[in-house]
């Protein structure tokens, strides 16, 4: 076989600052692309004649492929350790938002629903970083 060099380098694995960047641009892209998404919803609600009950599931629904997206970029940037870095964007991603959500509300009481959110951001976000792998 005919092999130029140069085309079985695997690339090298990030590290330190670079790895660092990646996970920032990820969850960057998540709270944007959940910005945008729940402007669109907001305008959809506001428009037309959707019922407001529906409110909760559209958020829950938008953060979670906010979560996956922002992960599967990181993931399929880093290109290993997709659970763990996926992870960790939704992990981020889920406090980032409790904490704009410390503003709107004046209290959040630490118990089983505070920790259910950041368990099911892991969990999305590991899926998604994942996914991001292996594209």
């Amino acid at each position: 076989m005919n092999r130029q060099p140069g085309y079985s380098v695997a690339p090298q694995p990030l590290t330190g600052h670079g790895l660092f960047m990646v996970l920032l641009k990820g969850i960057a892209l998540a709270l944007a692309l959940s910005a945008l998404l729940l402007f669109i919803a907001a305008l959809v609600l506001y428009f037309t004649a959707v019922p407001e009950k529906i409110t909760p599931y559209l958020v829950f629904g938008v953060s979670l492929t906010a979560i996956m997206s922002g992960a599967c970029f990181a993931g399929k940037r880093i290109g290993y350790r997709g659970w763990l870095y996926g992870g960790v964007v939704g992990f981020i991603y889920v406090a980032l938002m409790l904490v704009i959500g410390l503003f709107a509300l004046d209290n959040i009481t630490v118990g089983w629903n505070l920790l259910s959110k950041l368990f099911l951001g892991f969990v999305f976000g590991a899926t998604g970083g994942m996914w991001g792998v292996n594209r």
